[in-house]
C-alpha cells in the first residue's frame, strides 16, 4: 500500500513525490530557514556582546548558556503535556513573535543606557521558554504536514533551510559587529523571527488534537510520557546518546568563545564569521545525511558520527599548534562538528515520531527533550566552572571525549543493527 499525503488544497500526493510539491511543507521549510537565522543570530551575538563589552568570563558565559536551554529542563514535560492538547501552529507563532520581541529589547536597553549582564540574563531566560514551546510544538506539527513515514527526510530538508540561512547569518552578523556597536546585531536576529512567524500564519493544515473530552489527567499524561519514554529500549539508548552529545556541545561552548577571543586574540567579528563553518558543515549534512542514511542505516550512522566527532573537536585545542593560522582550524573544527551533529540528527528524526504512540507525540518528544536538552545547562555551568579553575583547553579536551563516548548508547542497544527502522514496532500504548 502506497502512502499518502495531502497538501493544503487537499489533493492526494505519493510519498514518492517530493516534499517541496507540498504547499504547507515549503511554507514550514521557509519558517524553518528564518527561525534558524534568528537563533543563529541571537546565540552568537549576546555571548560576544557579554565577553567583549560586559567583560563576561568563562563562569559568565556557562550561566548564559544554562539559563539559554534552562527551560527544557524546567518547563519541557509538562509544555509537551500543552502542547499535545492545543493547535501547534499558534503556539510557533506566538513563540517567534515574543523572540523577537525580547531580542529587539537588547539594541533598546543599548541605546538607553541601560544594557547590563543582568538584562541579557532575563532576556536569554525569556527566550529559552519561548524556545521549548517553538521546539516542542514543531516537531509535533511536522507529522501533520508530512505524515509518519517521511520524517527523516522532512527533517534533513529542514536543516537544509535552516542551514542556508545559517550560512549567511554569521556573516551579516560579523558585518554588523564592524560597522556598528555589537548590540544593533541583534536586529537581525528580530527580523528573523518576525519573518518566520509570518510564513507559519499562511500555513494551512488539519492538525491531529484530541478534543478536550478526550484528555487526561495534566499530570498522569505527563507521567504517563515519561515512563514510556525511559523503559522503551530504543528511546533510552537514543536519550543517553543525545545526552552525552549535547552535554559535550554546553561543556565546550562556555570555553569556546574565551579561549577564540581571549586566548587565540580573535576579533568579535572573525569570531562571529567563524559560524560560516559550522553552517557550512550543517549545510552539508542536509544534502549528505539520506544518501549515508541509506548506505550505513540508522544504527551505523549514529556509532561512527559518535566516534568521529573527536578528531573533529580535537582541532580546536591543537589549533596554535598546527601549521597556517589558528581561526582556519577552528573554522575546519566547527564545519566538521556540526556536519556530524547533523547527520546524527537526521538519523534519530523519524525515530520517536514512528514508536511514540499517537496523540502523546508532543508529551513523549519532551520527556526525551527533558534528558537531552536539560542536560545542556548543567554541563554548560560545569564548563564554565572548569575553565574558571583549570583553564579553558581542558574543557574542550573533555568536549572531544564527551562526543565520542555519545556512540556508546547506541552500540549497546538494538539500534545498532538497524539498517532502516524496523517493521512492527511502531506506535505502542502508554
Amino acid at each position: 500500500m502506497t502512502l499518502q499525503i495531502k497538501n493544503d488544497a487537499g489533493r492526494r500526493l505519493p510519498a514518492a513525490e517530493s516534499l517541496m510539491r507540498l504547499i504547507a511543507f515549503r511554507k514550514l521549510w521557509l519558517a524553518s530557514a528564518f527561525e534558524g537565522g534568528g537563533d543563529e543570530a541571537s546565540r552568537a551575538v549576546i555571548p560576544i556582546l557579554a565577553v567583549s563589552m560586559l567583560g563576561a568570563g568563562p563562569l559568565e558565559v556557562g550561566i548564559f548558556n544554562a539559563l539559554g536551554m534552562s527551560a527544557f529542563l524546567i518547563l519541557g514535560l509538562p509544555i509537551g503535556v500543552w502542547v499535545d492538547r492545543l493547535r501547534r501552529r499558534p503556539l510557533m507563532i506566538t513563540a517567534d513573535v515574543f523572540r523577537a520581541l525580547v531580542v529587539l529589547s537588547i539594541p533598546t536597553a543599548f541605546l538607553a543606557g541601560a544594557m547590563s549582564i543582568g538584562h541579557l540574563l532575563v532576556c536569554v531566560a525569556l527566550i529559552s521558554v519561548a524556545d521549548v514551546v517553538f521546539t516542542t510544538a514543531h516537531g509535533a506539527f511536522v507529522p501533520s504536514v508530512v505524515g509518519r513515514d517521511r520524517i527523516s527526510d522532512a527533517h534533513a530538508r529542514l536543516q537544509s533551510a535552516a542551514s542556508a540561512v545559517a550560512v549567511g547569518s554569521p556573516s551579516l552578523t560579523g558585518a554588523l559587529l564592524s560597522a556598528t556597536a555589537a548590540p544593533f546585531a541583534l536586529v537581525t536576529a528580530g527580523i528573523s523571527y518576525m519573518l518566520s512567524a509570518l510564513a507559519l500564519r499562511s500555513i494551512k493544515v488539519i492538525e491531529d488534537v484530541k478534543p478536550p473530552r478526550e484528555h487526561g489527567r495534566f499530570c498522569e499524561a505527563a507521567r504517563a510520557g515519561l515512563s514510556f519514554t525511559i523503559r522503551h529500549p530504543v528511546l533510552r539508548s537514543l536519550f543517553l546518546s543525545g545526552m552525552l552529545l549535547n552535554a559535550a556541545t554546553m561543556f565546550g561552548s562556555a570555553a569556546t568563545a574565551v579561549y577564540a577571543l581571549n586566548v587565540l586574540g580573535l576579533s568579535p567579528a572573525v569570531f562571529a564569521l567563524l559560524g560560516t563553518f559550522a553552517a557550512l558543515g550543517g549545510l552539508s549534512a542536509s544534502f549528505a545525511a539520506p544518501a549515508l542514511l541509506k548506505r550505513l542505516g540508522i544504527g551505523k550512522t549514529r556509532i561512527l558520527g559518535g566516534i568521529a566527532c573527536v578528531p573533529a573537536v580535537a582541532l580546536t585545542p591543537l589549533a596554535p599548534a598546527l601549521p597556517l593560522f589558528p581561526a582556519l582550524w577552528l573554522g575546519v573544527s566547527a564545519f566538521g562538528w556540526a556536519f556530524l551533529v547533523v547527520v546524527m540528527s537526521v538519523a534519530g528524526a523519524g525515530i520517536i515520531p514512528r514508536i511514540a504512540p499517537l496523540g502523546s507525540l508532543g508529551t513523549v518528544m519532551a520527556s526525551s527533550r527533558l534528558f537531552v536538552l536539560g542536560i545542556m545547562p548543567v554541563a554548560s555551568l560545569a564548563g564554565g566552572a572548569v575553565a574558571t579553575w583549570t583553564g579553558v583547553q581542558p574543557v574542550l579536551w573533555i568536549w572531544a571525549l564527551l562526543a565520542g563516548a555519545s556512540a556508546i548508547p547506541i552500540a549497546l542497544s538494538p539500534m545498532r543493527t538497524w539498517t532502516k527502522f524496523p517493521a512492527g514496532s511502531e506506535n505502542a500504548s502508554l
